[in-house]
């Protein structure tokens, strides 16, 4: 049961971090500003450091969408239980492969 819930936990902060990079990284730092800037430049109210804020947010946006996607996946990974394979035992398994190998020929 803990395995069950600690999964759903898990694909739950998996498909939170989807939903948010997407909302704050897509919506509220690139397309907010292109519209923000569009707005602007019709109502003839545009200004260099209006210009430069939005390019900067527009710039980082996929930064900050990425940033915060990673950080969903690491509290995936973290619950679901994902470990690192224990190297030293997959090579000693690989060496007496390797040897059964030799000695059949």
């Amino acid at each position: 049961m803990k395995k069950h819930l600690n999964m759903l936990i898990g694909f739950i902060c998996y498909g939170a971090g989807v939903v948010c990079s997407i909302y704050y990284g897509l919506w509220k730092m690139l397309l907010l500003p292109i519209h923000a800037l569009g707005t602007a430049l019709f109502a003839g109210e545009l200004t260099l450091t209006f210009v430069i804020a939005c390019v900067v947010k527009m710039i980082v946006s996929t930064t900050v969408a990425g940033l915060i996607w990673c950080i969903g996946y690491i509290a995936y990974n973290h619950f679901k239980g994902t470990e690192d394979p224990d190297w030293d035992e997959l090579k000693a398994k690989h060496r007496k492969h390797v040897e059964e190998e030799r000695q059949a020929l």
